[in-house]
């Protein structure tokens, strides 16, 4: 098991610092595209999503077709030196130029002091976490995507979504971030990273939470949803699939960029991290705030391979869920944008046509991202969505 630096730190609860008011939200343009809801079932999507600089466009390759020269084990995956991992870049994220919206600042690390706090669960696995708004309210808990960090949810939206009434906790999965690195030749499903998700609920004493999970964090939460209905308030799933291969499948220029060689430098990484976000990117991307997200990925904890070939192995094993999505009891709603070429928009809509009840928004303009100009649709559509399933308006 490795130990990252910014484990090493603390186990106990941090002062993030200041991070950006909540309530400046209202700096984005309030008249952006609104999201449309649907219950029309149409043609699904499949995939997976990595926005560090590591870069896993092979793996995510893996996730997508049953073509052998498109969908190699994950082992060749690993091993054949097309995929490379770079040395970490030391970006200081306090003076990257802020693109952001108005009142929403540059990504920052886990902390704004370097602390983190670490549950150290009963299986052996520690969870970097991070918590936002009254602990007194419903939490919601957020899962990220494949190859990504909890940085994917930015503190400007965990704020924005906290001051909606909500205890928002965000997490690094196991083999990634600064949670529990395991060794190689280990193995694990989907199935555990739900137990995980339950252990840390269990650690910070909550009963349940709505379970909001993007891309392969959507497909751990719509497994916690089957496996842990009594702990599962409701269940969000953003940018994912049912595991189908026959909906959600890239454009051609996405998989072409997915299965180019990532360089070896590591400026030159994040360059083609950025030109890779370009392609599925929302309407809003901008590509300074874009470059300081890798860079604080980077400049976080760089993602070995064999870890991310390990979430690879998870989602693979699992296969098409189908079956067991048609048994959810819970509130459900699936999140998708139409400017998805990465998953697309096709996953999120068989989604929501597989699972009983599900309600589906799809939002005009967003892509296979987290771009601020996307938050407040989403975060309008996870608390409307929260708020009904506890009997709210």
């Amino acid at each position: 098991v490795q130990q990252h630096a910014c484990q090493a730190v603390a186990t106990r609860c941090c002062q993030r610092g200041h991070p950006a008011d909540a309530a400046s939200a209202s700096g984005f343009d309030e008249n952006a595209q609104v999201g449309h809801r649907t219950r029309d079932p149409a043609q699904p999507d499949m995939a997976g999503v990595r926005f560090g600089v590591a870069s896993v466009q092979l793996g995510v390759g893996t996730l997508l077709f049953d073509d052998e020269h498109v969908n190699p084990e994950p082992q060749q995956v690993m091993e054949g030196h097309r995929v490379k991992v770079p040395e970490p870049v030391v970006v200081d994220v306090r003076h990257v130029g802020d693109a952001s919206p108005t009142g929403f600042a540059s990504p920052a690390l886990a902390s704004e002091d370097g602390v983190v706090e670490i549950a150290e669960l009963p299986s052996g696995i520690n969870l970097c976490h991070e918590a936002f708004g009254d602990p007194g309210d419903p939490v919601v808990l957020l899962m990220h995507g494949l190859g990504s960090q909890l940085l994917l949810w930015e503190e400007g939206f965990c704020d924005g979504l906290g001051a909606e009434g909500f205890r928002v906790v965000r997490y690094d999965h196991r083999d990634s971030g600064c949670s529990t690195i395991l060794e190689e030749g280990s193995a694990y499903t989907l199935s555990d990273q739900v137990a995980d998700a339950v252990g840390l609920l269990d650690h910070l004493g909550v009963p349940d939470a709505h379970v909001v999970g993007l891309s392969m964090g959507g497909m751990i939460a719509q497994t916690f949803a089957v496996e842990q209905p009594g702990r599962c308030r409701s269940m969000v799933s953003m940018a994912s699939n049912t595991g189908n291969r026959d909906f959600g499948r890239p454009s051609g220029t996405a998989l072409e960029a997915m299965m180019a060689p990532a360089p070896s430098d590591p400026a030159a990484a994040i360059d083609k991290e950025l030109s890779d976000r370009r392609i599925w990117a929302s309407i809003w991307h901008d590509d300074e705030h874009a470059r300081a997200i890798f860079g604080a990925y980077a400049a976080r904890s760089v993602q070995p391979r064999h870890a991310f070939d390990r979430q690879v192995s998870a989602v693979l094993a699992y296969g098409d869920r189908e079956d067991d999505l048609a048994t959810i009891t819970v509130p459900t709603t699936v999140i998708h944008g139409t400017a998805d070429t990465l998953i697309a928009p096709s996953g999120g809509e068989r989604t929501a046509a597989v699972i009983p009840g599900a309600d589906l928004v799809m939002v005009e303009g967003w892509g296979h991202d987290m771009a601020p100009g996307a938050w407040p649709q989403l975060i309008n559509a996870i608390a409307t969505h929260c708020h009904r399933a506890d009997g709210g308006d």
